[in-house]
């Protein structure tokens, strides 16, 4: 099973035209002209506007990630204030301020602050606060007397818990692969839906051209009544017939045109594609051609169902984000429990111009809180219980989900052969038909009718193909057989 799937990996390289996660290069718009289905794809997964919001998502949270290593570097902030004291008992409304200065006494605060791990910080402090003198009278000496300073290590000892920047660290790289892993799977279940949409449109223009067909044999059924009519050997109840047979088929062609139009402008908005591009809707194009081959290649059978459902459960990005949601409420489990416990912290540093040195132990307890910790505890343990029954629940669906595609795809063989033994029947009759049509026993209308019958059938054929290998797509897609972005 292991060679067979790395085969298949490898015989399907052709599917894997995603660009990647991070798509920061785009291509050039696409010029005015006819495009196949390959170029259209290609341009489908980088524009589709499901696939851009899912990239704004992961672009979000690597920008967030950004921000908290940049708080890791060290923090300076500067603050300076003005002071106007209004005065004493003697000069209760009077703010003096000495020459070149912009009030009467200023503070200036310079602080700095380091995280060194996840549980040591440094924070320095410089406070200088100036007296009523002038710029002129300030000197070194008289500067460094009114300057206050402390250096300080703080170090968590108990409990050894996270950071909160850690913990946001945490929670955001989980947001990330699970929208990495989202991206990817919806980058190839995308590609089945343009697709699959693409060759509905090339089963309706391929209807439209039989409706058509059939219109224009309305038309010459009518002529050849009326011209009946007119030597006396029919009557009106068949003109009539003729008539409503012909308005009948003018309204289905217009219809088929109209949902024509429609499906081809749905098409286009769901890649994205600019209005003056123009798209080569052909069935027998060597890309499709190629992954017709490739896909039926593939050993798919009922046989191996259990190793398929193995398959699923290692293989669907719904299980793995699931699977990493609960991991992460463990942590917050945990966390949650370690803030209930008393706290130690280990400080220390040296303060300036007393020139000391000190070394504090800070504990901590919380003696009530009304049974709120106790709370937030129930509340996560219940979290992580609903999660394991969400996995578990999901677990089931996604092996219904594979049984199902598994019997769809042999539904859809079966269908494929029925629809191939009424083309075969109806070649039969046609010999027949065209045989009676020589011998001149029925009307060149009755003979272009049984051949659009012939073509109809042909048309159901390609139909049940096309319907198996979308179904099978989707299937060895689930089961992750299918080359994702990297």
């Amino acid at each position: 099973m292991e060679y067979n799937y790395i085969k298949i990996k490898r015989i399907l390289t052709i599917f894997g035209i995603t660009a990647g996660i991070f798509l920061l290069l785009y291509p050039a718009p696409l010029s005015a002209r006819e495009i196949g289905l390959e170029e259209a794809l290609e341009w489908g997964v980088r524009h589709n506007l499901d696939l851009q919001n899912i990239r704004y998502s992961i672009e979000d949270i690597q920008r967030n990630l950004e921000i908290l290593e940049a708080g890791k570097a060290f923090q300076v902030d500067l603050s300076i204030t003005p002071i106007w004291r209004l005065g004493g008992e003697e000069k209760p409304f009077q703010a003096e301020m000495a020459e070149n200065r912009f009030a009467p006494e200023t503070e200036m605060t310079l602080s700095a602050k380091k995280l060194l791990t996840s549980d040591l910080s440094l924070t320095s402090n410089v406070t200088w606060q100036s007296d009523n003198t002038g710029l002129s009278d300030i000197s070194p000496e008289s500067l460094a007397k009114e300057v206050n300073g402390s250096l300080r290590l703080d170090q968590n000892l108990y409990p050894r818990t996270w950071s909160e920047q850690k913990k946001q660290v945490y929670a955001l790289e989980n947001s990330l692969i699970m929208k990495i892993e989202e991206l990817k799977w919806e980058e190839v279940e995308k590609q089945i839906e343009f697709i699959q949409k693409y060759l509905n449109i090339v089963h309706s223009r391929e209807q439209l051209e039989l409706i058509v067909q059939r219109q224009a044999l309305a038309e010459a059924e009518l002529e050849r009544v009326r011209k009946k009519a007119e030597l006396g050997e029919g009557g009106y109840q068949q003109e009539a017939e003729a008539i409503i047979a012909m308005e009948e088929a003018k309204n289905k062609l217009w219809g088929a045109e109209q949902d024509l139009i429609q499906a081809q402008k749905q098409w286009s908005l769901l890649l994205s594609l600019p209005e003056e591009v123009k798209v080569d809707f052909d069935r027998n194009s060597d890309f499709l051609t190629t992954l017709f081959k490739q896909i039926d290649e593939l050993a798919i059978t009922e046989d191996i169902q259990d190793v398929f459902v193995e398959q699923v459960l290692s293989q669907n990005y719904r299980l793995k984000n699931s699977l990493l949601e609960k991991e992460e409420g463990l942590k917050e489990l945990e966390w949650t429990r370690d803030s209930g416990k008393p706290t130690i912290n280990l400080s220390g540093g040296y303060a300036y111009p007393d020139d000391s040195w000190f070394i504090m132990l800070d504990f901590q307890v919380k003696l009530a809180d009304g049974g709120a910790q106790e709370l937030k505890v129930q509340q996560k343990e219940e979290y992580i219980k609903r999660k394991e029954l969400s996995i578990d629940y999901l677990k089931e669906t996604l092996k219904l989900e594979s049984e199902q595609l598994l019997k769809q795809d042999h539904y859809n063989q079966l269908v494929l052969q029925t629809q191939q033994l009424a083309l075969e029947k109806e070649q039969d009759k046609l010999n027949i038909i065209e045989q009676q049509y020589q011998r001149g026993a029925i009307s060149p209308v009755q003979w272009e009718n049984s051949q659009i019958g012939l073509q109809e059938k042909e048309l159901g054929v390609k139909q049940a193909y096309d319907q198996w290998f979308i179904d099978r797509m989707k299937l060895a897609h689930f089961l992750g057989y299918l080359p994702k972005g990297a």
